[in-house]
Formats: structure tokens, C-alpha cells, sequence
């Protein structure tokens, strides 16, 4: 008899291990029906093929993955999703690849079988914060509003001088309100830089938490019970996670600062009004909010049933 996960119409073929979730496992996970993770090696031997139910799609991402799956996907006739790791610019040659589509963050244009994506799909998404701001809504209770989360990101700063002084200047900016601040530091590898953006915080109502400390990682409840998200430093899919929310979200950053790769993802959701840098105030306006993995997974399932 075959189990639940043997009769899942979508399967992931992706090499990921303990809580890395690669993009194919997350678009996976947004399609609203049962998948399975297939390792390419036990694929490549025809093990998941015989005396199977045939998927009736394969996501999957990496070069070795992405051969493994199209040679099954062809013995299985279902089509084969690719997607591609970390931001590309070289989209006419993924949409000469012969994946039924390909999946990248790119500013290139849709094609039939090329999707680009703002951004590196993530597991965040609006339900997930939803959960977490329930999780968290009762805890927070006594923290006045506006409620200001504030995500300390790796390379956020360069001195202790300039932690500090970007600590006293939002200090000043949430006093102005009497409101507080929800800090959650995910990455601490310069615990004294961190120390000197704490003391500049501190004549503000702050409630502060470190990786490395006892209680659970609180960064998604902050920012699902805040009024404003802040970010400071952070990679692309730290960026792209804080910009799920439904409130302001703020770079503490300045612009002459930008460069590489991020520094385009910044003006990117800068220009479809996602991200604002942060100057001198809060000031809110109309965003929308970014779900890219839940946008290709209705792509997807209204091209295909699964």
C-alpha cells in the first residue's frame, strides 16, 4: 500500500538540509496541495518512478536537480518547474532552457515559460505572519503604540560611532510619538556594534532580543504587532520577508550606500513602492504587500492541476 507522501501530486527535487528551504520546497509550499521531497540521487536511479503514482508536477532548483528532474518529469509527462537560486541577469538564456518554466528574481520581462520574481521566494508570507502576530499579541500587550520593529541585520553598520548615532536618531523619532521599539538582532557576529546601536535606543521604551538568547526567535511577531518595520543592514531575503507585512517598512540606510546586487533589489521595491528609506519621520503610504511566492503559486496552479 502506498503512504500519503507516495501519492503527492507535486514532488521537490532540490538539495536542502535541516531548516534550509530552497525555493522549489517554498513555492511547493504555497500550492495548497500534498508534496514530497525526492533526493535527486534515488531520482536519477528510477527508484521513485517504478511502481509509483507519476507526479503530476516537479519542482525543483540547482543545476544537478534540475537535469535529474527534467529526465523524470519526461518519463512521468508532467512538466518541470526550475527555480533559480539568488538573482540572475541573464533571463534570455533561462528562457531558452527546456524547463515547462523557470522561476528567478529578475527585472526582466514574462515571458511563457520565464517568471521573474522581486526578490528570493521565502517562507514568510502574510498567513505565516498572521500566526505569529497572534502568537505574540498578548506578550506585547503593555508596549505602547506606535510599536516600532526594528530587524538589526548583519552588516547594518561599520563603527561603534555610527551604531550609536543611528540609535540616538531613532530613539529621537519614536520618542516624538511615545511609542517603542520591538529590536530583534538574528545576526550578532559584532556584539559591540550592536551594544553601541543599543545604548543610542536606550532612552526610548525598547524591548530588546539577541540570537543566542533562551526564548524563541520573535522577529516575525514583532513586526506582525507592529505599527512600522525598520531594517537595518540585512540580505535580500531578509528585506523581502520584512516587506510581507501590512504596515511601513523602513531602510535605515543611506542611498550613496547601495551597491551590487542588494543595492538594485533596494531600488526595485523602492520603485514599486514596497520600501521607503528612512529620513527623519514615519511618515505611512498606500504599499502593497509582497507575497512573490504566493503570486507564482496561483500562476502555476491556474496553468496546471495538480
Amino acid at each position: 500500500m502506498l503512504s500519503v507522501t507516495q501519492l503527492a501530486p507535486v514532488w521537490v527535487v532540490e538539495k536542502a538540509s535541516g531548516r534550509d528551504l530552497g525555493p522549489a520546497y517554498v513555492l511547493a509550499s504555497r500550492l495548497g496541495c500534498l508534496f514530497r521531497r525526492v533526493s535527486m540521487d534515488d531520482l536519477i536511479l528510477d527508484s521513485h518512478l517504478e511502481g509509483r503514482r507519476a507526479p503530476g508536477l516537479i519542482l525543483t532548483s540547482g543545476v544537478r536537480g534540475g537535469y535529474a528532474a527534467l529526465r523524470a518529469g519526461r518519463r512521468a509527462q508532467c512538466p518541470v518547474v526550475w527555480c533559480v537560486k539568488g538573482e540572475t541577469r541573464s533571463a534570455p538564456m533561462l528562457r531558452s532552457l527546456p524547463f515547462d518554466l523557470v522561476v528567478a528574481s529578475s527585472s526582466a520581462a514574462v515571458a511563457p515559460k520565464f517568471c521573474p520574481t522581486l526578490g528570493p521566494l521565502t517562507a514568510v508570507s502574510p498567513h505565516v505572519l498572521a500566526h505569529a502576530g497572534r502568537a505574540w499579541q498578548e506578550r506585547l500587550e503593555h508596549l505602547p503604540h506606535p510599536r516600532i520593529a526594528v530587524n538589526l541585520e548583519e552588516g547594518a553598520f561599520r563603527t561603534p560611532e555610527e551604531a550609536l548615532l543611528l540609535g540616538k536618531k531613532l530613539a529621537l523619532m519614536v520618542n516624538r510619538y511615545g511609542g517603542s521599539v520591538l529590536l530583534s538582532v538574528r545576526e550578532d557576529t559584532h556584539p559591540e556594534l550592536t551594544d553601541a546601536f543599543i545604548v543610542g535606543l536606550s532612552a526610548s521604551f525598547i524591548l530588546v532580543w539577541r540570537t543566542g538568547e533562551p526564548d524563541e526567535d520573535p522577529t516575525l511577531g514583532f513586526m506582525a504587532c507592529a505599527d512600522t518595520v525598520v531594517v537595518l543592514g540585512g540580505n535580500a531575503v531578509a528585506l523581502v520577508e520584512a516587506c510581507a507585512v501590512d504596515v511601513p517598512v523602513f531602510l535605515m540606510e543611506r542611498e550613496q550606500d547601495l551597491r551590487g546586487a542588494r543595492g538594485r533589489l533596494v531600488r526595485r521595491l523602492i520603485e514599486d513602492h514596497h520600501l521607503r528609506l528612512l529620513e527623519d519621520d514615519f511618515v505611512a503610504w498606500p504599499r502593497p504587500i509582497l507575497d512573490e511566492a504566493g503570486r507564482i503559486a496561483d500562476v502555476m496552479k491556474a496553468r496546471w492541476v495538480l
